[in-house]
């Protein structure tokens, strides 16, 4: 009776689908013919998962020493992006003193300041990259990317943040800072003072509400009533409503930008 079983479990699993798990197969015996089989294995979820896992400890290891509000604020920017097909990540964070020596003595154009001088040195700044495929790209000539770059620095501005494309002497598009907080920690660094404590905003506006209303500002729009449907979506942070079509506002764009790091 034992040898039968041992037999008809191996029939079972003969018939099993490859990727196919145990739960699913139950469910087949009793759904018979009817049931289709998923045609994505249950391992790509797990798969998936562990990525997931992955780069969030990843990220955590980028923002780590990050003032707060630069980190609920670029979130933020990478969640409306992500919605609307840009996929922007952080890449670096804070940078050790060393490491911005290092840098500004590679002569690479990484950087044209020395340790401590850099807003990185202090958890002030963020260097983000645009992923495509899954992968870092600083390709300006493709018109996703360079797109990504654009909307990116448009809507850290909009959150009060200092982009580093809208420099005039070098164009950094991937940096972004918070200009007066660095220039204090700067100034304190230089005269041997301890930096300000870093504390997260209380009365700082959500920067999704904010973004959210940008968008909706530099649409094609037309005022609400405020019984209008789109009066009770977005409340008091913008009394519009919604527009299908989002234009970001055009930039110029010129080869001579750099994509580089401060």
């Amino acid at each position: 009776m034992i040898k039968n079983i041992m037999i008809a479990g191996l029939l079972i699993f003969w018939a099993l689908p490859a990727g196919a798990t145990i739960e699913q197969k139950s469910v087949d015996a009793f759904a018979g013919d009817q049931l289709q089989m998923s045609p994505a294995p249950v391992r790509n979820a797990n798969e998936a998962q562990w990525w997931n896992f992955f780069k969030k400890k990843h990220n955590q290891k980028i923002w780590k020493g990050v003032h707060p509000d630069l980190k609920m604020k670029l979130e933020a920017v990478y969640e409306a992006m992500a919605q609307r097909g840009y996929d922007m990540r952080p890449l670096e964070g804070v940078r050790s003193e060393a490491r911005q020596a290092a840098l500004l003595a590679s002569n690479t154009g990484v950087t044209s300041v020395g340790a401590g001088m850099s807003c990185h040195n202090h958890g002030y700044a963020i260097d983000s990259v645009m992923h495509v495929d899954g992968k870092p790209t600083w390709d300006i000539d493709n018109a996703h990317v360079r797109e990504g770059y654009l909307m990116f620095g448009e809507l850290t501005q909009a959150l009060g943040l200092e982009w580093g494309g809208s420099w005039t002497r070098i164009q950094d598009y991937p940096h972004v800072e918070m200009k007066v907080e660095c220039r204090q920690a700067i100034r304190a660094y230089r005269i041997g003072k301890k930096p300000p404590i870093m504390v997260a905003s209380l009365d700082m506006a959500d920067p999704a509400l904010v973004i959210a209303a940008h968008f909706n500002s530099t649409a094609v729009a037309t005022i609400c009533t405020f019984d209008q449907p789109c009066e009770s979506q977005f409340g008091i942070v913008a009394q519009m409503c919604p527009s299908p079509v989002y234009q970001y506002s055009q930039q110029i764009w010129s080869k001579n930008t750099y994509l580089n790091w401060v």
